[in-house]
Formats: structure tokens, C-alpha cells, sequence
């Protein structure tokens, strides 16, 4: 149990992030920052579009924020699953901007402000550690983002950075993968035997998960990625 922390929390209005907020509101003072606003007696919230890289400071200025016991940097998007010949540079920069770059805005954020931040807990994923067919926009993306995090955790010794992998999780993310034609992005078949037999595990478990180890991540080494299914 987690309780009388100050926590910041993006992209909270659903998935992984909405269980987190609805999990850990009633002990703590929660900070949200994201697409949607949302409510709750200790919640603060900015609604904030994360295409707009040169927005996230000042809405993160409206925030107030003094100090902060925990951070889950968890918005983030799947893009589209084809293949690498068939995607265009754009794509690669939209996919960025939100995975990542939007990411590095509210750490240097921190950074700038003297903002003291205890633990950042980067949403990371085992996309990150090795390409999938049809997947180049969202391996690419999560790679960067953990090296991103491994990066800040060498220069920045103020502040802890943890990569955390919580395994698959049914969200609208994993609906969109199981929509796609399994002919063309042959990778998906696993995903979709996997969500027709029930072995995908609800945002609520994984919360509940990730809230259970959070506190064990103190003995662990700046920068570490870390599977929580094996921990």
C-alpha cells in the first residue's frame, strides 16, 4: 500500500494509467497531466496534448508542484502496425513526440525547476528490447524511451529512473492490435490467442502489481529496466 505520497501520473484517463489514479486517489495526492481531465477530491488535473511539445512546461507550471515522492511517465501510443517500407518519416516524428519527446520535456522540467522527484517510473515495454514484424513505429519508439531514461539516470543523481515492463495488459491498445490482419503483420497471431483465451490481464491487475513492488524499486539501480511479472 502506497499512501501519503505526492504522485504524478500522464496519460491517467484510461488503460494502466486510469487504474493507477483510481488505485492510489483516496491515500495520496495525485497529479495528472494528459489528453483528459479528470476528477477526484485529491487529484489535481491539466489537460495537456502532447503533440504540443512546446506546451507541456507551461502546463506543468499550472500544476504547482513542489516536490514529488513518484512519477509514472505512462502515456503513450501504439501507432500503426505495417511494414517498415511502408511508413513515412512522419509517422516515425508523431510516434516520437508522444513516446518519448513529450517525456523529456516534463523530466527537464523537473530538472530546471529543482523539482525534487524521488523515483521516475518510465512505462516501458519488452517492445523495447527487440523489433517485431510490422512493429517499427512502437519498438522504436519504447527503445528510445528507455534509453532516454538510462541516459537521464547517468547525468541526473537526483533523481531515480526506472524502466518498468508490466506485461501485456487489455486496454484499447490491445483491441487495435487484434483488429489487424494477422496475413499481413504475422506478429499479431500471438497477441490475438493470447486476448481470445483470457490470458491478458486486466489495467486493475497490473495497478495492482506495479503498486505492490514500487517501494522494492528503491534497492535497485538507477536506470535498471525491469520486468515486474519476474520480480
Amino acid at each position: 500500500m502506497i499512501t501519503g505520497k505526492k504522485i504524478l501520473i500522464t496519460g491517467g484517463s484510461s488503460g494502466l494509467g486510469r487504474s493507477l489514479v483510481k488505485k492510489l486517489a483516496n491515500n495520496n495526492d495525485i497529479f495528472c497531466i494528459g489528453k483528459t481531465l479528470i476528477k477526484g477530491n485529491s487529484i489535481i488535473s491539466i489537460k495537456c496534448d502532447f503533440n504540443n511539445l512546446n506546451n507541456i512546461k507551461k502546463k506543468l507550471q499550472l500544476l504547482k508542484i513542489k516536490e514529488l515522492d513518484y512519477v509514472f511517465l505512462n502515456a503513450g501510443i501504439l501507432g500503426d502496425l505495417k511494414s517498415i517500407s511502408k511508413i513515412k518519416s512522419n509517422e516515425i516524428f508523431e510516434i516520437l513526440k508522444i513516446n518519448v519527446l513529450a517525456n523529456k520535456q516534463i523530466l527537464d522540467f523537473f530538472i530546471q525547476k529543482k523539482i525534487p522527484v524521488k523515483l521516475i517510473i518510465g512505462i516501458s515495454s519488452g517492445a523495447a528490447l527487440l523489433p517485431k514484424y510490422g512493429w517499427y513505429l512502437y519498438c522504436s519508439s519504447k527503445s528510445a524511451f528507455k534509453f532516454l531514461l538510462e541516459s537521464y539516470a547517468i547525468e541526473d543523481h537526483q533523481r531515480k529512473y526506472i524502466n518498468i515492463s508490466p506485461g501485456l495488459i487489455k486496454t484499447k491498445m490491445q483491441k487495435k492490435i487484434c483488429s489487424v490482419n494477422e496475413k499481413k503483420i504475422p506478429s499479431v497471431k500471438k497477441f490475438k490467442f493470447l486476448n481470445n483465451n483470457n490470458k491478458v490481464p486486466s489495467p486493475d491487475e497490473v495497478a495492482e502489481n506495479l503498486i505492490e513492488k514500487v517501494k522494492r524499486l528503491n534497492k535497485f539501480q538507477s536506470g535498471c529496466y525491469i520486468d515486474i511479472r519476474k520480480k
